[in-house]
């Protein structure tokens, strides 16, 4: 009990820095930016008829505008330049930061691209690829895991890859993957301001508040959608930002902190393997899109789509809060933590494997 007091404790001393840093201040910038962003954004889609129109596999029954990544994108610069200019305490744009922001904007009009034009799945696959090596071989963001160097970066650029298509796929209801995507940030940059990991706190901390400035229209009723350029923006910057963070630098343990990262993402990517291993027993393609996702099955079980969302944005901060504990407590504290995942989530795969079996001609 007290080393869990403890850990709190030091969260509030750490807390100082969002005051001495002006981080409220620009949280609160790239939050009404976005939502100045997105009324505009919103008009600009609706102009030159960049719609999603509903069809069979979409819930929505009207044209919604799209391009709302935009408009998320728009508010994280200008809430970042605002910092820059206002505060100037860190350094956040080295060299390093530029690529990933470079490469981050490239997923996003390759995601704009495929809301107007509708790319290949291969083909978005692709630039994902392109994109993961640039960051990898140029940023230098990469895992340092295990002994051999190719390993890790096999695994970084697979993982770069699989987030960023989960929060792309995530995106299939109202407020969903911009929901994910504000939640993991925010966790994200908690245990940023832990491991004093400061600029990547307040990247984190900036898009988070962009996201959810967006998603004041995006929740249901959805007024705009985020497009893919949204999904795909927020997915590649969330699975860099992952991994960029320190999670052993004040760690009591071995290496347990470094599966923070699962843990907060638990959610995308269970969506993704789930629906994979669902679209394969059925024998379609991997790449067809249809209403099998978590949030979809959910609301096969009888619940609506606001409350499917709700839950798994609780089942998000479920297993996302306690794992910024891991770098503060003990093995046997952090394997409870683990086992706790994996049990709220073994309840889930039970529920969901029952509605499957029972709906299992048209889910």
């Amino acid at each position: 009990m007290f080393d869990y007091l403890e850990v709190l404790l030091d969260y509030f001393k750490r807390y100082k820095f969002l005051y001495n840093y002006g981080l409220i201040p620009s949280a609160v910038c790239a939050f009404i930016c976005a939502i100045i962003s997105t009324i505009i954004v919103k008009k600009i889609a609706v102009f030159f008829n960049i719609v999603d129109i509903p069809n069979a596999r979409k819930i929505h029954t009207k044209p919604i505008p799209l391009l709302g990544g935009i408009a998320i994108f728009s508010g994280f610069i200008i809430s970042l330049l605002f910092y820059n200019y206002k505060y100037g305490a860190l350094i956040i744009f080295d060299f390093k930061f530029i690529i990933i922001l470079a490469t981050a904007v490239f997923m996003l009009i390759i995601g704009i691209i495929d809301d107007i034009k509708h790319l290949k799945p291969l083909t978005k696959l692709i630039c994902q690829i392109i994109a993961a090596i640039i960051v990898v071989f140029i940023a230098g963001v990469k895992i340092d895991f295990f002994r051999y160097n190719i390993i890790n970066l096999i695994i970084t650029i697979c993982w770069i890859v699989i987030i960023t298509n989960s929060f792309n796929l995530l995106d299939n209801m109202d407020g969903l993957s911009a929901g994910i995507a504000a939640i993991s940030l925010f966790l994200f940059f908690i245990i940023a301001i832990t491991q004093n990991e400061y600029n990547n706190a307040l990247i984190c901390l900036l898009l988070s508040f962009s996201a959810a400035g967006f998603l004041l229209f995006n929740y249901n009723p959805a007024s705009i959608f985020m497009g893919d350029g949204g999904s795909l923006f927020l997915g590649f910057f969330v699975s860099v930002i992952a991994i960029n963070n320190s999670y052993l630098k004040f760690s009591l343990l071995t290496r347990l902190p470094i599966l923070i990262p699962v843990l907060v993402l638990f959610i995308p990517l269970y969506d993704t393997l789930s629906v994979i291993f669902i679209r394969r027993k059925l024998g379609i393609s991997i790449f067809k899109a249809d209403k099998r996702h978590f949030s979809h099955r959910l609301v096969n079980l009888g619940l609506s789509q606001r409350a499917a969302v709700l839950i798994i944005y609780l089942a998000t901060l479920s297993t996302g809060i306690t794992a910024t504990l891991l770098t503060k407590l003990t093995l046997i504290d952090a394997i409870i933590i683990i086992l706790h995942t994996f049990m709220v989530f073994g309840i889930i795969a039970i529920l969901e494997w029952y509605s499957f079996k029972k709906n299992d001609n048209n889910i």
